[in-house]
């Protein structure tokens, strides 16, 4: 008897082991393939032979060749129509498709005036004092810090002893080695590949922004509105600059958000990226921490019939997993001290070289907006210093939401934003502190609760109108930090 085809609603037959693990071997192998296109290769002596592992080309085409023989051998469940289903989940997965066009008009429109602010004002001083590309448009991320990124993803950290000027130590390593990784997966252009880096940094994080605020307001509206205040407020210009905001609004929101849902070991993997990523990024373990341990320590104290040993016992038990994730930002910041001990004899040199920047202790005190207003009052102090009044009102806004935040949303928001304003307000006093409050997105939560609606298109066009002020004056290299 001649077999029957199977039904057109049969459910497709599985895959088999064999053919599941000749996947992900391909999968493994176009990893190290891009592993070694990144990162040069490596050579090692395995049993007696010298094993030299350079060409990311070669290897990639053993991983095509695996998967020509498993599709030859078994054609059903092909790993594009896979991998174009899992882009499809990830595209109606929760918040991606709220955030997606937000993330996208804010993001390219401030490149766009950026580039009509170069042709239509021209330079400062009448050129830039580096760039990289003669086309215009390509040239928009070779602005300010930029530069010391790039330098350090081409050249590495350099440290002159008897220089007590501006060195690359200052400079976190998260985002140059990314630039070097990605430069090298895009034919040698590491500035675009920064430029690529904190766009999608920024996108992922908006996601996760758009998460926490949906769940603390219990609202998708209102989180949408979280979401569209932070992606217009006038300092998200640094989004879609070649700078650390966008991964570290990435780090903090994702962190957040998993240690909320008790997974663990992503949480880890943020709050390590963060202390890679930022001189402050270490801090971002007090309030994570206080995720678990503050909650835990609220139901230890009414628990009336236990002891102090057993209740102390108790916050450590059920906190110990989130403390543990959390201080692997702690981790991060201890192992580049570590490399710069190696090359300075100074594990916080890298620290102290924050003070060629300004970044010294007591600058909010001796050189604060306080005098300025003193003698010039506000219209003298604006009309002097716009940009310095920028980040002065910005700050004392974020300040400001730190109780109404911590009432709504709990005690560890509130510390983030403390611990993440009030160090380099000390020692910098108001240098950038504009930009650092851009990523205190407990703020943006909080101003979607309380902003009436029908106030907050008028907010999000005051918000939209001096972020592209912002980027008319950043990228023509005219201060805007």
């Amino acid at each position: 008897m001649e077999s029957l085809p199977p039904s057109p609603d049969a459910p497709p037959r599985p895959l088999p082991g064999w053919a599941r693990a000749a996947d992900a071997l391909a999968v493994a192998v176009a990893g190290l393939a891009l592993l070694v296109a990144g990162f040069g290769g490596f050579r090692l002596h395995l049993l007696g032979q010298r094993v030299s592992v350079t060409s990311g080309s070669r290897i990639l085409m053993a991983a095509l060749l695996i998967l020509l023989v498993r599709h030859a051998v078994r054609r059903d469940h092909p790993v594009y129509l896979r991998a174009w289903r899992s882009i499809g989940r990830w595209w109606d997965s929760d918040g991606v498709r709220a955030v997606v066009p937000m993330w996208a008009a804010s993001r390219l429109a401030v490149l766009m005036v950026g580039f009509l602010a170069v042709g239509t004002f021209g330079y400062r001083d009448g050129g830039a004092p580096f760039r990289l590309y003669k086309n215009e448009f390509l040239d928009l991320p070779a602005r300010y810090d930029a530069g010391w990124y790039l330098g350090i993803a081409v050249d590495g950290y350099k440290w002159d002893p008897e220089s007590a000027g501006h060195q690359n130590i200052a400079f976190m390593p998260a985002l140059p080695m990314l630039m070097r990784f990605g430069g090298r997966l895009i034919g040698g252009h590491p500035l675009w590949a920064g430029q690529i880096v904190v766009l999608a940094s920024c996108l992922w994080a908006f996601v996760y922004v758009y998460r926490l605020a949906r769940s603390a307001l219990g609202d998708a509206d209102r989180a949408a509105w979280a979401v569209a205040l932070l992606a217009a407020y006038p300092f998200a210009v640094f989004y879609s600059a070649v700078y650390t905001e966008s991964i570290f609004l990435l780090c903090a929101a994702g962190a957040f958000y998993h240690v909320g849902r008790a997974e663990y070991l992503r949480t880890a993997a943020f709050t390590l990226l963060c202390g890679f990523a930022r001189p402050n990024g270490f801090l971002l373990a007090v309030p994570i921490a206080l995720v678990a341990v503050w909650p835990a320590s609220i139901a230890a104290w009414r628990d009336a019939g236990s002891g102090p040993a057993a209740r102390v016992r108790r916050v450590v038990r059920s906190s110990l997993p989130a403390v543990a994730a959390a201080s692997a930002a702690v981790a991060g910041v201890l192992v580049f001290s570590a490399f710069i001990y190696a090359m300075t004899g100074r594990p916080l040199a890298w620290l102290e070289a924050h003070a060629a920047w300004g970044r010294t202790f007591g600058t909010w005190v001796s050189q604060g907006p306080f005098q300025e207003l003193g003698r010039g009052g506000i219209y003298g102090y604006t009309r002097s210093q716009p940009i310095d009044a920028a980040n002065f009102v910005a700050v004392l806004g974020a300040l400001a939401a730190i109780w109404p935040v911590t009432r709504r949303f709990g005690l560890p928001y509130g510390v983030f934003i403390a611990v993440n304003l009030i160090p380099p307000l000390t020692a910098g006093g108001l240098l950038s502190i504009g930009r650092v409050t851009a990523a205190m997105f407990p703020v943006f939560i909080w101003l979607a609760a309380v902003i009436p609606a029908r106030h907050r298109a008028a907010w999000l066009t005051a918000f939209a109108l001096l972020q592209g002020w912002g980027a008319a004056l950043f990228f023509t290299w005219r201060e805007f930090i």
